[in-house]
């Protein structure tokens, strides 16, 4: 059990810094908790966007029209 938890949140932090180990993603014991920490934090970083894009009142893409942004 502590060595799923540890790929999981191993998944979680990857997935944080854009990164992906191939070689825990595969392992045969631990590969599939790494890979839903993986997913999981995907997720956890969609949902902070989205709602960094409601507390700024954005609809459509946050990287549109860049020179926009500083009102020139």
């Amino acid at each position: 059990m502590d060595d799923a938890l540890v790929a999981y949140n191993a998944g979680r932090v990857d997935e944080a810094a854009g990164l992906r180990d191939p070689q825990i993603a595969e392992d045969p014991e631990v590969g599939a908790d790494y890979r839903i920490g993986l997913l999981d934090g995907r997720i956890a970083a969609f949902h902070h966007l989205a709602e960094i894009r409601r507390i700024l009142g954005v609809e459509g893409s946050l990287y549109e029209r860049p020179d926009d942004v500083t009102g020139s």
